[in-house]
């Protein structure tokens, strides 16, 4: 009798246990649904980022469309894209950026692209031009280097020559003690009695260190001007976006 009354006072707890749980779960139906509608979000998203990309790409805004393409990729992380961004910072004469993004989307495509053989010589094309760019990079820094020390030897010799014409306007008789190399140094200060203008420098048209690092400069960048501008037959339109 007392197990009985004990059973009976037992279900009004047990039916309550199972309404919440059954209230605070949502049913599996319900879960699949939102999961669709959010994916159907993100998946709307991406198009509109895509479409905009695209859009700025045609019209030759390549940082818009770069800007478009990389947050459609992170809506919806499609290897195309990624062979979009590579396009746009090609056209942003961004060789290193670009051959990273062609090799990822190689990298990520689940299958073997279609445009494999353009994507592989499109990445061979990006790291050529990256060596030129690396290459005049460096010259240039070694022409401003020669630049500024050829500027600081001619500014020492000036003022050494400057403060001998000082010693010798304070005391004439101390020209005896100077040794053969000051002397002639010191004939070739104007004296300073007689308005005449220093003497100029070389204008930097007939250094030769100018024309030096310049001709260094062109010829590399005569390289790289050749591979941009020379006739490229290959299809290089954008990715696609599977409706």
């Amino acid at each position: 009798m007392r197990s009985l009354i004990r059973s009976r006072r037992s279900e009004p707890r047990a039916l309550s246990l199972g309404l919440v749980l059954a209230l605070g779960t949502p049913f599996p139906a319900a879960v699949a649904a939102q999961d669709a509608t959010a994916t159907a979000g993100v998946e709307d998203a991406a198009r509109e980022r895509f479409s905009e990309g695209n859009l700025a790409y045609d019209l030759g805004e390549f940082d818009r469309s770069l800007k478009a393409f990389s947050e459609a990729y992170r809506l919806k992380p499609l290897p195309a894209f990624l062979f979009n961004i590579a396009q746009c910072h090609r056209q942003l004469n961004n060789p290193s950026r670009a051959a990273f993004f062609y090799r990822r989307y190689l990298a990520l495509s689940q299958e073997e692209p279609a445009n494999t053989d353009v994507v592989r010589e499109l990445i061979a094309e990006m790291d050529t031009k990256a060596r030129i760019q690396e290459e005049q990079r460096r010259e240039r820094e070694r022409f401003a280097r020669d630049r500024d020390l050829q500027r600081a030897r001619e500014q020492a010799a000036l003022a050494e020559a400057r403060a001998n014409e000082a010693r010798l306007a304070v005391s004439p008789a101390a020209a005896p003690e100077k040794n053969g190399a000051s002397e002639a140094l010191a004939l070739q200060v104007p004296d300073a009695s007689v308005k005449t203008e220093a003497p100029a420098s070389k204008p930097w048209t007939r250094r030769w260190y100018v024309w030096a690092g310049a001709g260094a400069v062109a010829l590399l960048a005569g390289g790289a001007v050749w591979m941009a501008t020379a006739p490229n037959p290959r299809d290089t339109t954008l990715g696609t976006v599977g409706r």
